[in-house]
C-alpha cells in the first residue's frame, strides 16, 4: 500500500520535550517532514519556566546547563547569546544538628571522609548503594577527634541518603552502587537562566509543524507504515514514529503500541529507574539568619534536622531578594507529590532552623509524581541496572519506532543535554534508516 512511497510520508514526532525537539529540528534540516505531536498545551515537557507577576521567572523543571564545557546546550547559549547566571553549588556549607555551622576545620574533615567513603564505594561490586555505603562505614577507620566516630559515620550515612535524592531522585537501597559513574555532568561552571529555560525550548521548536492538546492512544506499526492516533480519533500516518515521551509515561501506558512491544523492551522499561524530584521556592520578607553564618560563599547550605539531611539554595543573588529553593527525591518528594501547599509549608517550616514563625510571601511547588505527561522527573540506574537495557531503547522495532529521551542516553541520563543528544543520535538513525529504503 504505502512501500512505493513510504520515504515520502512525514516522520511522526511524539512529544515536544527537549528530545522531541532536537530530533524533529535535526530531521527537518536534513529535509524532511516532520510532524511533532504533543499531548500539553505547552512546549517543553519536562522543561518549564514561570513567570510571577511578570517580574521573576522560576524554572520549575530543569534548571541548570551541569557544566558549561563542550555542554550542546551551552552552544545553544553561546550562538544566540542568551542570558545566563553562574550559580555552582558543589561547595556547600553545613550546619550541625544543634543548628552550629561547621568550622572550617571539620568542614574539612568531613569532607575528606565524605572522599574516602566514595572511593570506598567505587570498589565495590554492583548492587545496591545502601549495601555499599553501609559496608564502606562499617569498614571506616576514623582517626581524628573533631567528631565521635558515631557521630561522624551517621552524619556520613544522611549525606549518602541525601546524594540518593539529589540528583537521582531515590532513594540510596534502590540506587546502583556505581552511581557516580552515571552523573553524566560536563566540566565547567554550571549555569541557569534567569529569564528561563524555555528560551532554548523557543529556539528548537521555531519553523517546526508541532500540534498541541494532541492526546495520543494508539501507536500502530503496519506493515508498510506506522499510524497514530489521538483520543479524537484523528490518525497520522507516517514513515516511522519517534517516541519521546518520559520513561514514567512509558511505565504507566505500555498499551499504546499495537502491538505490543516485545519482552525486551517491556522488561527495559520496567528495570530503569525513574524517580519524582520536586522544587519548592519561597520567598521571606526578610533573609534566613542562620545563612548567615556560612563559612563560605556558597549558595548551598546542608543542615540536619531529627537525623535527616536537607539543603537550601540562597537565590537571592539571582532575583534580588530572598527566595530560597529546596530539592527533594525520593520519599521527601512522593510526600510532596500528594500533600497540599499547607502541608508541605508545614514540614518545610519545620525543618528549618527558627523556621515555625516564617511566613512566605509566596511559594512554588512542584508535583512531577503525579504530572500524567511524566509522572516522575528524571531516570537513574537501580542496583540491577545494566547497559543492555539502554541499548534495546536504542534499538529500533523494523526500523519504524524509535524511542528517544535522557532515558534513552548512555552517558547523561537524566540531564537535559543527555535528552537532546539522544533526540539529535535518534534522528541521525532515522535518516540512515530512510537511507537504506530508497537503496
Amino acid at each position: 500500500m504505502y512501500s512505493k512511497n513510504r520515504t515520502h510520508l512525514p516522520i511522526l514526532v511524539i512529544g515536544a520535550g527537549i528530545a522531541g525537539l532536537s530530533c524533529a529540528k535535526t530531521l527537518q534540516e536534513a529535509g524532511k517532514t516532520v510532524i511533532v505531536l504533543e499531548a500539553q498545551s505547552r512546549l517543553g515537557g519536562r522543561i518549564f519556566s514561570k513567570y510571577i507577576n511578570k517580574d521573576d521567572c522560576f524554572d520549575l523543571g530543569a534548571s541548570w546547563i551541569h557544566g558549561i564545557h563542550h555542554n550542546p546546550i551551552w552552544e545553544i547559549v553561546e550562538k544566540h547569546s542568551i542570558n545566563t547566571h553562574v550559580l555552582n553549588y558543589d561547595l556547600s556549607n553545613y550546619i550541625h544538628d544543634n543548628r552550629r555551622p561547621f568550622s572550617d576545620i571539620e568542614q574539612k574533615e568531613f569532607l575528606y571522609y565524605v572522599q574516602k567513603v566514595q572511593n570506598c564505594i567505587t570498589q565495590m561490586p554492583q548492587g545496591s548503594a545502601l549495601d555499599a555505603v553501609q559496608t564502606c562505614l562499617a569498614k571506616l577507620d576514623y582517626k581524628g577527634n573533631l567528631f565521635t566516630q558515631s557521630k561522624l559515620k551517621a552524619l556520613l550515612l544522611s549525606l549518602f541518603e541525601y546524594t540518593a535524592n539529589d540528583p537521582f531522585a531515590t532513594e540510596l537501597e534502590s540506587l546502583a552502587s556505581n552511581y557516580s559513574s552515571h552523573e553524566g555532568y560536563f566540566e565547567g561552571d554550571e549555569v541557569i537562566f534567569p529569564e528561563g529555560y524555555h528560551q532554548i525550548i523557543d529556539i528548537l521548536s521555531q519553523s517546526l509543524n508541532i500540534k498541541t492538546a494532541c492526546h495520543i492512544k494508539k501507536i500502530t506499526l503496519n506493515t508498510d507504515c506506522v499510524e497514530v492516533t489521538d483520543t479524537q480519533n484523528i490518525t497520522y500516518t507516517g514513515s516511522q514514529v519517534i517516541v519521546t515521551v518520559p520513561l514514567g509515561v512509558l511505565k504507566k501506558r505500555p498499551y499504546l503500541f499495537q502491538p505490543p512491544l516485545p519482552k525486551s523492551y517491556l522488561n527495559a522499561i520496567t528495570q530503569i529507574g525513574f524517580g519524582s524530584f520536586n522544587k519548592v521556592f519561597f520567598e521571606l520578607e526578610y533573609p534566613l539568619p542562620f545563612l548567615s553564618h556560612s563559612s563560605t560563599k556558597s549558595i548551598s547550605t546542608f543542615y540536619w534536622f531529627e537525623k535527616k539531611l536537607f539543603n537550601i539554595l540562597d537565590l537571592s543573588s539571582v532575583y534580588n531578594k530572598p527566595i530560597y529553593l529546596m530539592l527533594f527525591g525520593g520519599k521527601c518528594a512522593e510526600f510532596i507529590d500528594n500533600a497540599t501547599d499547607d502541608d508541605v509549608w508545614t514540614f518545610i517550616s519545620k525543618s528549618l532552623p527558627h523556621g515555625e514563625d516564617l511566613q512566605p510571601h509566596k511559594k512554588l511547588i512542584t508535583r512531577w509524581g503525579i504530572d500524567p505527561f511524566s509522572y516522575g522527573s528524571f531516570s537513574f540506574p537501580t542496583f540491577n541496572h545494566k547497559a543492555k537495557y539502554i541499548k534495546i531503547l536504542n534499538t529500533p522495532i523494523q526500523d519504524r519506532l524509535f524511542f528517544a529521551g535522557e532515558h534513552c542516553s548512555m552517558n547523561y541520563a537524566g540531564t537535559v543535554h543527555g535528552s537532546y543528544l539522544s533526540g539529535k543520535k535518534t534522528a541521525q538513525n532515522v535518516l540512515q534508516s530512510l537511507s537504506s529504503i530508497k537503496k
